[in-house]
């Protein structure tokens, strides 16, 4: 009997300790607040413990935008576990943004923040399915050989889709100026390689994905940012800010198994007609600068930079990069190799 009143006594002491220290934080928290301010906090905060999710809410940004992040999880945590979805999208959705962006405790954050975007990704939030596959490190999926031949048109169609007219504007007083064209290939649903010479003068890299009325709609148009960028290989990695799902083809050869002489094709943007197909050989396989190329007799102009060249399967076996006209026609693709190079360097960064 005396044992069972003990523990009974330490249990009421302990809650009694976090009653004190819940008060204490409270006291500490309003003691830096005045007049309005602090009265519509207390307002909140009884509110919050109360269990009101909106109060939760609006108490967790008050804390945010006071520098007070260990209190403003708190209170997220609980909103979390909210009965209403929409209360735990918008929970967990701030809780991965915050440990997102924390690297002060490096990969547990990073998992948290993956925990947090995967449960509202789940509960139908397709921002959450964007910030959740771009914390997820990007790649190619590397196979050993060419495969089955596809007829030109069977490529065209299965591998246009995934390469995106790409330009970059400026803002002006007067409204946008475009600044460069060009030409990039998704490697994912969110994620894009092209050019880094196409992006080198800042701006905001824009895509329309039209459909086939040639009507555009607001939610045609991709906005893109500049995630990773290496001057040696002229690769840049873009990721969508916001919007629809890419059309995607990560399936690539590395140039160890590309032979010169094989059928390749490339489709890009030559002079902003999007979405072109132009065919060749490989001419050679190059180096320069430590970086590895495929030369092609397939057409590459101003426009087409960023695009892919495949071969008759369908498979990545470089980003185009540059033609020269002169004393003949040639064409230059950094090598698939050379981009899974580059995306593994992009996750260091």
């Amino acid at each position: 009997m005396k044992s069972r009143l003990s523990v009974l006594l330490v249990l009421l002491l302990l809650a009694g300790c976090g009653a004190i220290a819940g008060a204490q934080q409270q006291a500490d928290d309003t003691s830096r607040l005045s007049g309005a301010h602090r009265s519509t906090f207390d307002d909140d905060y009884a509110a919050a413990a109360n269990g009101q999710p909106d109060a939760q809410y609006r108490l967790a940004q008050r804390y945010l935008e006071g520098e007070g992040k260990a209190q403003a999880i708190i209170w997220l945590e609980r909103l979390s576990k909210s009965r209403d979805p929409q209360w735990q999208v918008l929970a967990h959705a701030l809780l991965g943004e915050l440990y997102a962006g924390d690297d002060s405790a490096g990969r547990s954050n990073n998992l948290r923040a993956k925990h947090h975007f995967s449960v509202c990704a789940a509960l139908g939030d397709s921002d959450c399915d964007r910030r959740l596959a771009l914390l997820t490190p990007p790649g190619l999926q590397q196979v050993a050989q060419a495969g089955a031949a596809m007829s030109a048109a069977s490529l065209y169609e299965a591998r246009s889709p995934a390469v995106y007219k790409v330009v970059v504007y400026r803002q002006l007083n007067v409204g946008l100026e475009p600044l460069s064209l060009g030409s990039a290939v998704a490697i994912d649903a969110y994620r894009a390689v092209t050019s880094r010479h196409l992006v080198a003068q800042g701006g905001v890299p824009v895509s329309i994905n039209r459909q086939e009325d040639n009507l555009v709609r607001e939610s045609d148009i991709l906005i893109w940012q500049v995630l990773y960028t290496d001057t040696r290989r002229d690769l840049a990695l873009l990721a969508l800010k916001d919007g629809q799902r890419l059309t995607f083809s990560n399936r690539a050869r590395f140039s160890d198994s590309v032979q010169v002489g094989e059928k390749v094709l490339a489709i890009g943007a030559p002079a902003g007609f999007d979405k072109t197909l132009t065919e060749g050989i490989v001419s050679a396989r190059r180096s320069e600068n430590g970086v590895g190329f495929v030369q092609t007799t397939a057409p590459i102009s101003y426009g087409s930079s960023g695009g892919g060249l495949f071969d008759e399967s369908g498979n990545l076996v470089g980003i185009t990069i540059r033609g020269v006209k002169a004393w003949g026609n040639f064409n230059f693709a950094v090598a698939a190799d050379e981009v899974q190079a580059f995306l593994e360097d992009s996750t260091r960064h």
